[in-house]
């Protein structure tokens, strides 16, 4: 705070000596210079708390992202199971449930899709097939009701 007085005083100091100094027909742009510059000076403490970190960051402060990476991989294997479900009701004309595993790896990134588990009442031509080559999943299996 002694800092930011400091600086107005220093302004206002050098505003006044540039006013007496300058010559009268540069008085207009040197107020709008000055006017800027004490503009500057009171806005940066505004500047200044923008960039402040409200929180401080300690060692012991630690943050876990798996709430956020179970969020993702579940909202995944959801969106999959809903991207089947309505591709095969598009191009075979039937409706079907799907139940979709994600592999996720040991450092708990997302390898893609694992097991895929059809619920249906008809097997049309070439349709687990069509699931394979479209997901890249070796592991379709139909359950047929």
């Amino acid at each position: 705070m002694k800092e930011y007085i400091i600086t107005i005083a220093v302004a206002a100091l050098a505003a006044a000596l540039a006013d007496i100094l300058a010559p009268k027909e540069w008085d207009k742009y040197i107020r709008v210079i000055i006017g800027f510059l004490i503009l500057s000076v009171l806005l940066a403490p505004i500047a200044e708390f923008r960039h402040a970190r409200i929180l401080p960051v300690t060692d012991s402060f630690e943050v876990s992202d798996e709430p956020l990476r179970d969020s993702v991989s579940e909202e995944l294997r959801r969106r999959v199971e809903q991207d089947i479900e309505e591709r095969i009701a598009d191009e075979y004309g039937v409706n079907v449930t799907a139940s979709v595993s994600i592999d996720i790896d040991s450092e708990h990134n997302i390898r893609g899709v694992k097991a895929i588990r059809l619920r249906c009442w008809q097997n049309p031509d070439g349709m687990l097939d069509r699931i394979k080559n479209i997901y890249g999943c070796e592991k379709v299996e139909l359950e047929l009701e």
